[in-house]
């Protein structure tokens, strides 16, 4: 037994190890940015309780934070192909910094919808550069991107959680305070990347010498068509599967606390904090041991666990039934983003890598805004049960097609 716990110790190290300085240093990134843009999450309490708008103009202004992140992930890929990952991590976090300090100030309904719509694009420009600069450090070992996407999810996770335990004890202070505290972070940062820019520049890729001009054309249109199908498909994948994954944020939990009155909303929380206490524990070390399997079937597989997990919620006549349909949904999050991201970059072409990551944030960004939306027509409509049909249908079809397409990988 004790041979087998250090044998398991030693493999879940070993899942974290072998990165380069210069990764870590885009996880770190990582980490401080979640945890104080996580305050974005805490905005509708600020603007009803402080401000005292309604729950309408209160959604209406945070809605434009997906608009946002929908120009933000896209824009912050193409700009990082063109200019420097390094550099657009930089601006973001610059326009992020400002744009939380004159948050604190702002009280007119039309100039917070431009503020948090900044926050929105910055945000998503940061987080799919960032993304790039990292991948790109990692010498086109598959394996390392791998582990290195799975990495920064689990830092994201960890900054939102700190994010809401550090808000809720510093709250009595005042979200004025908490602004100017991000604001001023996000500033510090934005100048410590734009000193280190010329030690962050990604090495050019060397020409292939031995291939001829033809040669090489040939083959780059050879592969350019299965990679835009396999592109494709996954970007149709994380949009219709993220429909799935933005219902915990609407009616997930307006289902739980009807189905559990007597927990209440602490039904609620204890199932968000497994979530990210599971995708913070075993996020990496799940992600890792998939490393020599095929990355479009994982996508499937993960797609099929989150829509599985959704479904079973219609039999959800128990808390213990919710908890073990979050533990599958839990397990299906972390296969699909992780194995999507990285075919999205693999598939993407040489000198378009900013792009093809840009365009898998804009397109679950979209989501983020079309999901909630169809959620909240269907529910009180036709009720919670047949948002569940769909979404393990969903995952089924998601199944399906990349197991048809796992001969591209």
């Amino acid at each position: 037994m004790q041979t087998y716990l250090l044998s398991l110790s030693k493999s879940y190290i070993a899942s974290y190890t072998g990165l380069s300085k210069l990764c870590w240093r885009g996880f770190i990134l990582s980490l401080i940015e979640s945890t104080f843009m996580g305050v974005y999450y805490f905005l509708s309490i600020y603007f009803i309780e402080t401000l005292h708008f309604s729950i309408t103009i209160s959604g209406m202004i945070i809605s434009c934070y997906g608009i946002g992140a929908i120009i933000g992930g896209i824009l912050g890929g193409k700009l990082s192909d063109k200019i420097s990952p390094a550099i657009i991590s930089a601006f973001s976090l610059l326009s992020q910094g400002i744009a939380y300090l004159v948050l604190a100030k702002l009280k007119l309904t039309i100039l917070l919808m431009g503020d948090v719509f900044i926050i929105g694009i910055a945000t998503y420009g940061f987080i799919t550069s960032n993304y790039l600069w990292v991948l790109n450090q990692c010498n086109n070992d598959e394996t390392d991107r791998l582990k290195a996407i799975n990495i920064l999810a689990t830092t994201s996770n960890l900054g939102i959680g700190l994010a809401a335990l550090i808000i809720s004890e510093v709250a009595h202070f005042g979200f004025q305070y908490i602004f100017l505290t991000s604001g001023s972070v996000m500033l510090l940062l934005s100048c410590y990347l734009f000193i280190c820019e010329t030690n962050l520049i990604i090495p050019k890729v060397p020409r292939q010498k031995d291939i001829t001009h033809s040669e090489n054309q040939i083959h780059e249109l050879a592969i350019s068509k299965e990679n835009k199908i396999i592109t494709l498909l996954v970007l149709l994948s994380v949009f219709f599967v993220g429909s799935i994954v933005t219902q915990l944020g609407s009616t997930y939990a307006i289902y739980i606390q009807e189905s559990f009155p007597q927990l209440g909303i602490k039904g609620v929380s204890i199932l968000f904090a497994l979530n990210s206490f599971l995708v913070v524990l075993i996020g990496t070390p799940l992600g890792d041991s998939l490393k020599k399997q095929n990355k479009i079937l994982m996508v499937g597989v993960g797609g099929f666990l989150i829509g599985l997990g959704m479904f079973m919620l219609i039999f959800s006549f128990s808390f213990m039934f919710a908890l073990i349909a979050c533990l599958i949904y839990t397990a299906g999050e972390i296969i699909f983003f992780c194995m999507a991201q990285l075919v999205c970059y693999q598939k993407g072409h040489q000198k378009k890598k900013g792009h093809s990551l840009g365009l898998y944030r804009m397109v679950y960004a979209s989501s983020r805004v079309i999901g909630p939306a169809a959620g909240g027509f269907i529910y009180p409509r036709f009720g919670a049960n047949l948002i569940w049909y769909l979404s393990g249908f969903i995952g089924l079809l998601c199944l399906v097609f990349c197991n048809y397409f796992k001969k591209y990988d």
